[in-house]
């Protein structure tokens, strides 16, 4: 189902409220030259990319948990030692009941190394640490994949509010120049007697009212674009607009429990978790190895020169030595088991998460699926509602010029009618903002789709 964003009419009727203020701008940018192009949807996620802190901390965690593999691999490996060392003695024999040692001075000097091997041959908790290993670069592979998606749908989140800020600030504008324009009008006419002094203060306080919402959209504009500077790194200082025209087009399959069950199925962070699990049952089993025996093939050579003695000859000695050590744990006071049910614990913990994070999904998947339904919906019944609010608005205008309608009539049709222009863009954005959240739970989320967004915005 593929629709419009604007109607012909609509359309005509905000290029008339928004040209003027929007030329302006555009002349401003002319003459400032310090002025950045507008930053589109894609040029803000590639900044953020590179320069979100929140995914380099994850990219640079995923790297350091890769080095456990390698690390589980050395466990396994021969483990080499060398060592040397050299002594200078001096011996004075005071007495001596010994005949062979008598009584005297000596010194000499010693000089030794050596190598010494141990090769693991059964190690039940390496091995299985080995295995726990290649599970937690599954997992943190998993994990960086998510923050990935979790950036996408953050950047356009972000980029929407701003876009959502903008649209107050221009529509605070449009009809504070709206309202002082009525105001200008409604002094002329009192002062002719043509409307009471009432329907004079009711424009007063309308014009202090939109002075003082123009400042606070300028404010809530200021931040949004300080938060999308957070994950940039740089500042934004223009955002590109949602085109008039954009395709919109419903869920496939329509309906709601096929994307909870491909959610279930495929979703990156239900995967995230189940690796957990098995790291988890991998510990267990790690922390169990330690009630088995170990054997190692251990190995070492030595070599001692001494150049004299307490006999007053020197000597050399080389030692060669090779065999299997065994070792068999007997009793640790308890430790092992306490660290095997510590890890059982753990595992369970990681099991009750997994079932918390189906859980969440599933909700997702289904609020997404129904905020881009809803959204598609709200957009019908605004478009035709900004149609219907801007003529009434110019009926009420020609009203307050015969003395049919106050001041308030028309100031508040001209709120009204801003309401709905607002209401009706914030439509747009909820529905790409679900419909990146719907890829997202079931894990097709792409840069792809962020690039296909990014063509319906544009310099307006």
């Amino acid at each position: 189902m593929a629709r419009s964003g604007l109607g012909d009419t609509a359309r005509r009727f905000l290029r008339m409220v928004f040209f003027p203020w929007i030329l302006g701008s555009l002349l401003v940018g002319i003459y400032c030259p310090s002025a950045l192009s507008a930053a589109g949807l894609m040029d803000v996620y590639d900044l953020a990319n590179q320069n979100d802190p929140q995914l380099q901390s994850i990219y640079f965690q995923t790297q350091a948990i890769k080095e456990g593999r390698r690390q589980a691999i050395a466990r396994l490996l021969p483990t080499i030692a060398g060592s040397a060392g050299y002594s200078q003695t001096d011996q004075d024999i005071k007495s001596s009941d010994n005949t062979v040692f008598g009584v005297g001075k000596t010194d000499f000097n010693t000089t030794t190394y050596g190598l010494s091997l141990s090769q693991p041959v059964f190690r039940w908790d390496l091995f299985v640490g080995l295995w726990q290993s290649k599970a937690e670069n599954l997992r943190a592979e998993a994990e960086l994949v998510v923050a990935q998606q979790d950036l996408m749908v953050r950047v356009a989140d972000l980029y929407l509010q701003a876009l959502a800020a903008k649209d107050r600030l221009d529509c605070a504008r449009v009809e504070q120049a709206a309202v002082a324009k009525h105001l200008e009008l409604a002094k002329g006419r009192q002062e002719m007697g043509l409307i009471p002094i009432t329907d004079l203060h009711d424009a007063m306080a309308r014009m202090a009212i939109t002075q003082a919402e123009t400042i606070q959209a300028q404010n809530a504009l200021d931040d949004a674009l300080q938060a999308l500077a957070e994950v940039t790194g740089e500042p934004i200082e223009k955002l590109m607009n949602l085109q008039d025209e954009i395709t919109l087009a419903s869920p496939e399959p329509a309906d709601s429990e096929e994307w909870v069950k491909g959610a279930l199925e495929r979703n990156p962070s239900i995967q995230l978790q189940k690796k957990a699990v098995e790291v988890a049952r991998y510990e267990v089993k790690r922390q169990r190895a330690g009630h088995y025996p170990s054997v190692d093939l251990v190995g070492s050579f030595g070599n001692e020169e001494t150049e004299g003695s307490l006999f007053g000859g020197g000597s050399e000695v080389e030692t060669t030595e090779i065999g299997v050590q065994l070792n068999v744990p007997i009793f640790q006071g308890g430790l092992i088991n306490s660290k095997v049910r510590q890890a059982a614990h753990q595992l369970s913990s990681v099991r009750q998460e997994l079932k918390r994070q189906e859980r969440a999904v599933a909700r997702d998947a289904r609020s997404a699926y129904l905020g881009v339904y809803t959204a598609l919906s709200r957009i019908d019944a605004l478009q035709q509602s900004v149609v219907s609010n801007r003529l009434a608005l110019e009926a009420k205008k020609e009203g307050f010029m015969s003395g049919l309608y106050t001041s308030l009539n028309v100031l508040d049709a001209e709120r009204d009618l801003s309401l709905v222009i607002l209401d009706f863009a914030q439509a747009r954005y909820e529905y790409i903002l679900n419909s990146l959240k719907l890829k997202r739970s079931v894990g097709s989320l792409s840069v792809d789709d962020l690039t296909a967004v990014d063509r319906w915005f544009s310099v307006q």
